[in-house]
Order: C-alpha cells, then sequence, then structure tokens
C-alpha cells in the first residue's frame, strides 16, 4: 500500500529534503526541482498523512511525460435552455521533434475545434537534450512556432499560444536571472515580468505573420496552468473564440 510505505518514511523523506547539504548541493548544481511538474517536497507532512486526499491543486501540479498521441474528451459549463454543455476534443501530442509530425496529421484529422493548443515554457535556459539536441527549449521553443504557423496543412487553422509558466518566470527574475543573458535579442529592456511577457509575446506575433501561409489574427496568452481562476477566464476566451469562428465560417456572423 503506497500510502502506508509513505507514511512510514515521511520523517526520514522531510529530514533529507530540510537537510542543508542537499540543498547546497541542489544550489550548486542549479537543480530546480520547485520547477518540476508534480514538486510536493515542500508539502510532505501533508502528503505523507494515512487520511490524505488529493486537492485541485494537486491534482494540477501532476504531471505524466506525453508519449505518443493521446485524445481527451471533456464537457464545458452548461448553457441556459441546454441539458449539455459543449464538448472538447483535447489532443495531447509528445513533445518529441519524432513526435511533431503526428501533431500536424492530428490537428488537421480533428479540425472540429478549428483550434492547435500550443503550451511553451517562457523561460527555460537549460540546456534541453530530450530532443536530440542542447538547444534551450527557448530556442526548440521558437522553432517549434515557426513549423506550426508555416505549415500549409494547418493554414485554416486557427492558433491559440499559450505560453505558460509565468508564475515561474516572475519567480526566476526577481531572484536576479538576466533574460538578457540567454536571449541577446531582449537587450536592455527592463528585466521585469511584465516586460519579458510583452516582449515574447510580440516575438511569437511576428513570427506568426511572417511564416503563416495565410493572414491570420495572433492569439496569445501568458498562462499559469496552476492558477485556476486566471486560466479559467482564459479558457472562456478561447471558447468564445472557437464560437465566434465557426459562426463566421457557416456564414452566421
Amino acid at each position: 500500500e503506497p500510502t502506508a510505505v509513505l507514511y512510514a518514511l515521511r520523517q526520514d523523506l522531510m529530514d533529507l529534503w530540510r537537510d542543508p547539504t542537499v540543498r547546497a548541493i541542489l544550489k550548486t548544481r542549479k537543480i530546480r526541482l520547485e520547477e518540476q511538474p508534480g514538486f510536493f517536497l515542500n508539502d510532505l507532512e501533508r502528503i505523507t498523512s494515512l487520511k490524505y486526499m488529493p486537492s485541485d491543486n494537486d491534482v494540477l501540479k501532476a504531471r505524466l511525460k506525453t508519449v505518443g498521441v493521446s485524445e481527451y474528451k471533456f464537457e464545458m459549463e452548461t448553457a441556459a435552455g441546454r441539458e449539455s454543455g459543449t464538448e472538447w476534443r483535447i489532443v495531447d501530442v509528445g513533445g518529441s521533434r519524432s513526435q511533431r509530425r503526428e501533431e500536424t496529421s492530428t490537428v488537421v484529422s480533428g479540425t472540429l475545434l478549428t483550434l492547435a493548443l500550443t503550451l511553451l515554457s517562457l523561460l527555460s535556459p537549460r540546456p534541453t537534450q530530450q530532443h536530440g539536441s542542447r538547444s534551450s527549449m527557448t530556442e526548440d521553443s521558437v522553432l517549434l512556432w515557426k513549423m506550426i504557423c508555416s505549415n500549409k496543412l494547418l493554414a485554416n487553422v486557427e492558433l491559440v499560444l499559450f505560453l505558460n509558466k509565468c508564475d515561474i518566470l516572475d519567480k526566476k527574475l526577481k531572484t536576479g536571472v538576466q533574460l538578457s543573458k540567454y536571449v541577446r535579442s531582449f537587450q536592455d529592456r527592463p528585466n521585469e515580468s511584465e516586460t519579458v511577457q510583452k516582449y515574447f509575446r510580440a516575438k511569437f506575433a511576428a513570427i506568426q505573420r511572417e511564416y503563416s501561409p495565410n493572414p491570420r489574427k495572433f492569439y496569445g496568452f501568458c498562462t499559469s496552468v496552476t492558477d485556476i481562476t486566471t486560466t479559467s477566464g482564459i479558457l472562456a476566451s478561447v471558447r468564445d473564440m472557437v464560437v465566434r469562428e465557426h459562426l463566421k465560417r457557416s456564414k452566421l456572423l
């Protein structure tokens, strides 16, 4: 029973995480575990309890790595005069470069929503080798966005860009991380969260204008998916955009 095992080890786990030597090693090696999905080490006393029940925030923080293509269906809130809400279909595609052709074919075959959702991390100076190179995640995100925007099969698909993990971005900037060190084109702009977010939105909007086969409006949101209230508002805006687009294509608008 996992719960019983965690409970039996709870004190050892807490002592290990609070150990100054462990913290010093993590800091020296620039390992930021708190930025990783499924980080619960600061909540060990709570989650190792025999009576522990995951909260909504716990569920939001938990994450499994996407491998291949997975489709999820869920119902949005019901509207007046309707017994059920609108069904949303979300197709989750693994982020590795070898899986990106699947992303294109999946979106094209699933244009019911005429929507491609792309979540990107705004700032991640750490190099990544999961895509077969040592490019930073920021550079890889730019390449991915260029690939999506320029793909002729997606020429008539409305794109929505989620620049995710803005909460982590804000924390990094406040600790003194200088964006210009990793993104030279940022130059001497104020190293503040609002300025950085505005810079990235403008950068990705410019890429969309340059690489899209057909003109289309840029929809970009800076998000923190663990912020339930803000994310709910953003999804409502996306829903309205999708509805308007369908009405326009059906000649009702």
